[in-house]
């Protein structure tokens, strides 16, 4: 097998777990680094795939004191531009992407090297939904167990406005 060169950028298709996904222009970008990134703990295939690399130790998600983050091997995929999402249709995905979710990933790997520093990143460039794990569909019948269906009288919206609910009248000791 000759040297894999990761400075021209090496392709892969990995497959696992989504944390945290914000892959879809519905999602956004991340916050904090303004790119479209997903946290995929990989599965077995994968996780074999990397390891025959001899790179799943350089792209497994560590904590800045050198500690995995995460129990699994879990690779960070990150693109500046919103990656293609699509669902089992091969139609475009823009929804939000749950936690739990099984994802497939087309991504590229390539190395880096900035103030001196130097690793490998791993670039998402497709997506495809594989299981969506819709975080709106959580079974919430505990939390609500032993309380009767309202009745429509029962019903009712709050008429307090905020400035009823916040009248400084009221000598409350606070300084604000």
């Amino acid at each position: 097998m000759s040297k894999i060169d990761f400075d021209k950028g090496v392709q892969i298709i990995v497959s696992g777990t989504a944390n945290w996904a914000q892959l879809t222009e519905r999602s956004g970008p991340n916050k904090r680094s303004e790119k479209y990134q997903v946290e995929l703990t990989l599965d077995d295939a994968s996780k074999k795939q990397l390891q025959s690399m001899k790179i799943l130790d350089h792209v497994n998600i560590k904590r800045q004191d050198g500690t995995l983050k995460y129990e699994q091997p879990t690779i960070r995929m990150k693109s500046k531009n919103t990656p293609k999402v699509y669902d089992l249709n091969k139609q475009i995905f823009n929804d939000l992407i749950g936690n739990g979710s099984v994802l497939r990933c087309q991504a590229t790997l390539k190395t880096w090297e900035l103030a001196g520093k130097k690793g490998l990143a791993c670039y998402v460039n497709k997506v495809l939904v594989l299981e969506l794990n819709d975080q709106d569909a959580i079974d919430d019948s505990e939390f609500w167990a032993d309380l009767p269906d309202p009745t429509p009288d029962q019903i009712s919206v709050p008429t307090t406005t905020s400035s009823e609910a916040f009248d400084s009248s009221d000598d409350d000791d606070l300084p604000f």
